[in-house]
């Protein structure tokens, strides 16, 4: 038989926010980047201003902000989140992974700093995964050699990289979708690197 009173609390083990606390985490944010003012970080992220003031003047909680954040700096997920903890306390987990990660910016590839990223959360078929930013975007991949079917893919072509869906047609072709300059070609015409598995975006 229960002993709690109806107006009485129960105890959480943490103090999630729901969708406000925009403000106080978009402070932590600043904070955990080493920026000094919000423009800065408009600047990291590639949002506008307009974007950053209506989220931090309509107090909305920033979980994509929130978590790019941590995967650039490191910073506490809790911390960021609540306000809890140490920024930079280690996260208790059993298994970490330590995954590449690549920037592509005008179709070139470059290698940055690497990601701790709890294993748990990544499908336990993967074989190779990475981390790519690509179009205000964080896409984790995984490598890949073989025949293409209908997706999210990196790939190059040209030898400029890009992250694009393709669709497997007859007579081993592809189309690849890039809204109004999407087209068909063949599929050696394109170098596959891996497939998408996850993708978080700006909004």
């Amino acid at each position: 038989m229960s002993t709690t009173k109806p107006n009485e609390k129960t105890n959480t083990k943490f103090n999630f926010p729901s969708q406000s606390g925009g403000k106080a985490a978009i402070e932590r944010i600043l904070e955990a980047y080493g920026f000094k003012n919000r423009q800065a970080l408009c600047n990291h992220l590639g949002v506008s201003q307009s974007t950053m003031a209506n989220r931090y003047m309509r107090d909305n909680f920033p979980a994509d902000w929130i978590l790019t954040c941590s995967l650039d700096t490191g910073a506490s997920l809790l911390w960021l989140a609540t306000g809890q903890g140490e920024m930079n306390e280690t996260v208790k987990v059993v298994d970490n992974t330590v995954l590449k990660r690549i920037k592509i910016s005008n179709g070139i590839k470059t290698t940055i700093e690497p990601v701790t990223y709890d294993s748990k959360l990544l499908p336990e078929t993967l074989t190779s995964p990475f981390v790519v930013n690509y179009d205000k975007k964080v896409f984790i991949v995984d490598a890949y050699e073989g025949e293409v079917t209908d997706g999210l893919w990196l790939i190059e072509m040209d030898e400029l990289a890009s992250i694009r869906e393709l669709n497997r047609l007859p007579g081993n072709r592809i189309r690849v979708e890039n809204g109004k300059a999407s087209f068909e070609c063949k599929a050696e015409d394109i170098k596959v690197l891996g497939k998408v598995v996850a993708r978080t975006e700006y909004l």
